[in-house]
């Protein structure tokens, strides 16, 4: 499940699962990072929680009239594998079913598949 960042309430946590990114890792950088989705409208961070209390990643999304970007995801280690990758992107598809998902360099051949597995499932159910 998704839930929007807040700075007042989770900003270590934030800064804990954006330091796995590697240009992340400078202080420096992260603050900017952090900055740049506090100031523009167009861009928001999520934290993700799977099925245990904690929170398990974030995710960095932008977005413009018809389209939800994903710029990247940060998962804890132990949770990072395609099933939760996909079942973020699931979450995201249901927060904003009105618009199209796109990815990043980094995250667009797990977006295919994810894409891939539901038109699947959809022409076996019907």
């Amino acid at each position: 499940m998704l839930y929007k960042y807040n700075r007042d309430d989770n900003q270590k946590i934030a800064m804990g699962f954006l330091s796995y990114i590697s240009d992340l890792k400078d202080m420096s950088n992260l603050e900017q990072e952090l900055k740049l989705y506090d100031e523009d409208e167009n861009r928001q961070l999520y934290l993700w929680k799977s099925k245990v209390e904690d929170f398990s990643g974030i995710v960095a999304l932008s977005f413009t009239k018809k389209t939800v970007f994903i710029e990247y995801i940060s998962l804890n280690p132990s949770y990072r594998s395609q099933t939760n990758t996909f079942r973020i992107f699931d979450d995201i598809q249901r927060k904003f079913p009105e618009y199209k998902i796109l990815g990043s360099f980094g995250i667009v051949d797990q977006l295919r598949k994810w894409y891939e597995q539901r038109n699947k499932e959809k022409t076996e159910s019907k």
